[in-house]
């Protein structure tokens, strides 16, 4: 704040003589002076301005409600940014709560994922090991298949040669029954 320089008005009468129209007159009128201290730190040079007490204090309460207003104003602004920074951390711990569980629910997924991607490559393990195993089983299928038709032929041709057999045996046997028959019948006769 600017320092304040108290002093007191001095009056005084100060005469002057002048010519007006050939005639001397005498003139009166009032001298004011403001005697200044040395302590107040003045300059020649500086300019000063000179307020009546009772100015100043009107002055000062304009100052003073100008200033009540102006607080007033600002306590007001200060309000409605303590509403704001109400409203802005209600939200911001909304924002937190929401925050906090997306990333719990990130995780969980993050973790399903991990889980399923392992159960995939444990999966991919398994039907590439199933694949193996199902050509080997094909290999042998056909082994078998193979193995079988083989015997069958052998057995077919085993059948024949029993069915050969067999004609061979009836044949023998149908000879040796007429040839029975006919010495029977040769003997009956």
């Amino acid at each position: 704040m600017t320092d304040l320089i108290k002093s007191t008005v001095k009056c005084y009468k100060k005469k002057t003589k002048k010519m007006v129209g050939g005639h001397r007159k005498t003139y009166e009128y009032n001298q004011y002076q403001v005697p200044l201290k040395k302590s107040d730190n003045l300059n020649c040079s500086d300019e000063v301005f000179i307020i009546p007490q009772s100015n100043f204090e009107e002055l000062m309460e304009d100052g003073l409600d100008s200033q009540k207003e102006k607080i007033n104003q600002k306590n007001s602004i200060i309000a409605s940014y303590e509403k704001e920074l109400a409203d802005l951390e209600w939200k911001h711990g909304e924002l937190s709560r929401s925050y906090k569980s997306l990333v719990s629910k990130n995780a969980k997924t993050n973790k399903q994922i991990k889980t399923e991607k392992e159960k995939a490559e444990l999966y991919e393990t398994l039907n590439t090991a199933l694949k193996k195993e199902n050509l080997k089983l094909l290999k042998q299928l056909e082994q078998i298949k193979k193995e079988h038709y083989d015997l069958k032929e052998t057995l077919e041709d085993h059948e024949t040669d029993i069915k050969k057999d067999q004609d061979i045996w009836k044949s023998i046997r149908s000879r040796f029954s007429s040839k029975e028959m006919k010495d029977k019948q040769d003997k009956d006769d």
